[in-house]
């Protein structure tokens, strides 16, 4: 969780990040104050992702949520690939 809440202060699109061992919800947003839903966001996230070999899915009453989910059998290696291209995808997008 620690990579995801380094990416909380460093991408103005990400309101907050929360969970409990390897299932972390990251929440999107259009502006931090206001907390506005960016579910647009999280479609392009999910379709980049994909064509990449990291399969994510999306959550939220708002569609605006990824949820990231490691097997608990995951190596480091796989593990900072899937974040390697999450971020990667971060950064098409914005």
């Amino acid at each position: 969780m620690e990579v995801f809440s380094t990416w909380k202060e460093k991408y103005e699109v990400i309101g907050d990040v929360r969970g409990l061992g390897a299932m972390i919800g990251i929440e999107f947003v259009k502006d931090k104050a206001t907390k506005e839903p960016y579910g647009e966001i999280v479609n392009r996230l999910m379709a980049i992702c994909a064509q990449h070999g990291l399969i994510i899915e999306n959550a939220g009453m708002s569609g605006n949520v990824i949820r990231f989910l490691a097997p608990l059998v995951i190596t480091d290696e796989q593990l900072n690939a899937g974040f390697e291209i999450l971020e990667n995808a971060i950064r098409e997008c914005i």
